[in-house]
């Protein structure tokens, strides 16, 4: 069978699944055509899949977009009768981000496709793009870090480091930190060290942090609240970790991405629960203060971090 859906949202890793498909089901030579099926109909897709090709021998038929929105009756029943017969010559690939398949015909009609689930495991694409490189094992946890959210700006940002190094072949964690940007989007991340270096009680650190957050203009009240959301959910994983729940399911009980409670699990055994209600009893306090006018916003921070003991 040469009928194959692709479920991703990483461009990247679609585009280099397709080549493989092509290469593996011998379509190299093929023509190739393809649908964006949120302005192309289903059916000018159908009707070229089943038309014999003049120019060469076979096709690669693509089409991009496929979701509930163009798969109405009409178009579902059109693809279901093809994919019952379909044409041996023409490579046809789909390609979706999701499907909602309750519907049976809809069900019924994607099994007839060969599914093909790319990984986004992060650790696993930083890997293959920086294969043959003598690599710090603290690199790949870098760019976890700083673009976990983002698969696409992971990969480029992995091939850069590829290519300033693809002479050596080699890459410290030093060089990588010099040459990688730390994304504007990442509070959460610099929250999650602040956090940290209180526990550790370092203080000098927990400033430097807070100043980084600063640089990002964000005002100290918004900081404060950010500080508050980030011991409220390393309150929440704590005690679910008590419970042996693994961190996806944590995840999505919380409804929050995987990777920050991933790292929310490396401070749980800096706290007690006890230790936790008491900062966010002091939070509530400061937070009471501010709003009566006691404390100043530009330095609840500060206040925070020096008292700290």
């Amino acid at each position: 069978m040469n009928n194959y859906l692709i479920k991703s949202n990483a461009t990247s890793l679609i585009d280099k699944k397709i080549e493989e498909l092509i290469k593996e089901k011998n379509f190299s030579d093929a023509s190739i055509t393809t649908y964006d099926l949120e302005e192309d109909s289903i059916i000018t897709l159908i009707e070229d899949a089943d038309t014999i090709s003049f120019l060469t021998p076979s096709k690669v038929i693509i089409g991009k977009n496929l979701s509930n929105n163009n798969l109405d009756d009409k178009n579902i029943k059109a693809l279901s009768k093809y994919l019952d017969n379909p044409n041996n010559d023409v490579l046809l690939i789909f390609v979706t981000t999701n499907i909602d398949t309750r519907k049976k015909i809809v069900k019924e009609t994607i099994n007839k496709l060969s599914l093909v689930n790319i990984s986004t495991n992060t650790k696993e694409i930083v890997k293959d793009i920086l294969k043959g490189y003598d690599v710090e094992y603290r690199v790949i946890n870098l760019l976890e870090e700083y673009y976990s959210e983002d698969l696409e700006r992971l990969i480029s940002e992995t091939k850069k480091l590829a290519l300033a190094f693809i002479d050596i072949k080699k890459i410290t964690y030093k060089e990588a930190l010099d040459l990688l940007v730390k994304p504007l989007n990442k509070q959460d991340t610099l929250a999650f060290d602040l956090v940290r270096e209180i526990a550790l009680k370092d203080k000098k650190k927990a400033l430097n942090i807070y100043n980084e957050l600063l640089s990002y203009n964000i005002e100290s009240y918004a900081l404060f609240g950010l500080l508050e959301s980030q011991y409220r959910l390393l309150y929440q994983v704590k005690v679910l970790n008590k419970r042996n729940i693994s961190y996806n399911d944590m995840a999505s009980i919380l409804e929050v991405h995987p990777f920050r409670v991933k790292k929310t699990l490396e401070l749980v055994r800096y706290y007690t629960l006890k230790e936790i209600r008491k900062l966010l009893k002091n939070l509530s306090n400061i937070d009471y203060k501010i709003k009566s006018g006691i404390y100043e916003n530009n330095i609840i921070i500060d206040l925070l971090i020096l008292n700290i003991k």
